[in-house]
């Protein structure tokens, strides 16, 4: 009876570590606008550096545009990190420890100067965000 219980909690226990790593899209926004213009292997991923609001990260539904069905609509925020990658030397820099899910734009361009590049990096890796990479213009 001892080996049944102790299988069974084993088989629940991996079962919920079983979820697939970067099997959820998501991507960057800024007043609940995706950054990135498409969702595409292609695309970069910009922001001016007058950009005001709010930036956040969240799981996404894409739609069929040529259905006329919106690109991208937000399920879920999720929580994220923040660094600036200077354009001179490479150096990548914690904006911050925290953990955000919004922050506001100003905030972290203050630190940034034109060609700078604001990386967000998710703090669970089911979400997959190819687009983390944005370059300050």
């Amino acid at each position: 009876m001892k080996k049944m219980i102790l299988l069974f909690t084993l088989a629940i226990t991996s079962n919920s570590y079983g979820q697939e790593i970067f099997s959820n899209c998501s991507a960057v926004f800024l007043n609940d606008q995706m950054i990135v213009e498409e969702y595409s292997a292609n695309a970069k991923a910009k922001i001016s550096k007058d950009a005001q609001g709010w930036i956040s990260a969240g799981a996404v539904t894409l739609g069929d545009v040529a259905k006329g069905e919106k690109k991208a609509e937000i399920t879920q925020k999720i929580e994220f990190g923040v660094a600036i990658k200077d354009a001179n030397t490479g150096t990548i820099v914690l904006f911050s420890s925290k953990e955000f899910k919004k922050i506001e734009a100003e905030k972290v361009l203050e630190k940034c100067k034109k060609g700078d590049t604001i990386i967000i990096m998710t703090t669970d890796n089911t979400y997959a965000l190819p687009h983390n990479e944005i370059l300050v213009y």
